[in-house]
């Protein structure tokens, strides 16, 4: 038996979200709470990758309301010449995750940042353990957020992952210039997405960070699609407290979408998108 395709509704005056990637699930998700709010507004996702100026081409349109960007071939940092006016922290981290137009000109920003920030801080204020260093893993947009985030609530942080060469460029492209520590790492940041993979002890360097450490924090949300979260079972069975990306993701979306829609309230954002769940 067949079922009908989600349907979103559409009108001479829709204006669009553009995402750079998504799933079925996520498609309907985002639809379906903009439906809810009675909003002319259209959550829609690319079946292919887009370059940087193709990208700010059509976010720069009369129907594009902005865009949600994701680390794809390294978009975020990639559009940042494109935009017409870019928030401090998106040019410290140098990823920007959110465009919003308006009337034409585009402004960028970075949700990630406030979302890591938000996740992090209620950790570090319910554990028990006494957290002061931290290793990020990945040389992605994330990891650049991360670092600078981890340093604003005083932490001690190095950067590493799978390939030292993409780490090293990471760095210098942040103005990391030295290692402000060696030895074992109370935290760690993973912005990588190998919570997915059942072989993620065999990612270079990785298992070696986990010695010792109190607390993960994972970006990646594969139970989003129903899959197994391999790194979070991990730190269950190894009594490291996990801190799942859907902690993080739930303020950064909040903080996004006041952005695309403007005066609506945190607890509206909270119900439609079902992020009380």
């Amino acid at each position: 038996m067949k079922t009908n395709p989600f349907q979103v509704p559409l009108n001479p005056t829709s204006q669009f979200i553009f995402s750079t990637s998504g799933s079925a699930n996520s498609i309907e998700k985002h639809n379906t709470a903009l439906q809810k709010l009675n909003l002319n507004l259209v959550y829609f996702t690319f079946p292919h990758d887009i370059t940087a100026k193709e990208y700010v081409d059509l976010l720069r349109s009369a129907i594009s309301r902005g865009g949600a960007v994701t680390g794809k071939g390294g978009l975020k940092s990639k559009i940042i010449p494109y935009l017409d006016e870019v928030e401090e922290i998106a040019k410290k981290t140098l990823a920007v995750n959110t465009v919003v137009n308006e009337q034409g000109k585009l402004f960028g920003y970075n949700t990630d940042a406030i979302g890591l920030k938000t996740a992090l801080e209620n950790a570090l204020k319910s554990t028990a353990h006494s957290i002061k260093t931290a290793a990020i893993y990945g040389n992605g947009g994330v990891s650049g957020v991360a670092y600078h985030v981890l340093k604003d609530l005083g932490l001690k942080v190095i950067l590493t992952g799978r390939n030292p060469e993409k780490v090293k460029s990471k760095k210098e492209d942040l103005g990391i210039t030295e290692e402000d520590f060696s030895g074992s790492y109370d935290l760690v940041v993973d912005a990588t997405p190998i919570s997915s993979d059942q072989n993620f002890l065999e990612a270079k360097g990785f298992a070696e960070l986990l010695n010792n450490c109190k607390m993960l924090f994972s970006h990646n949300m594969p139970e989003k699609d129903n899959k197994p979260n391999y790194l979070k079972s991990y730190c269950e069975d190894n009594h490291i407290e996990f801190i799942p990306g859907s902690e993080m993701y739930k303020a950064q979306l909040i903080r996004q979408y006041q952005l695309f829609i403007g005066d609506v309230s945190e607890e509206k954002i909270i119900e439609n998108w079902n992020l009380s769940v």
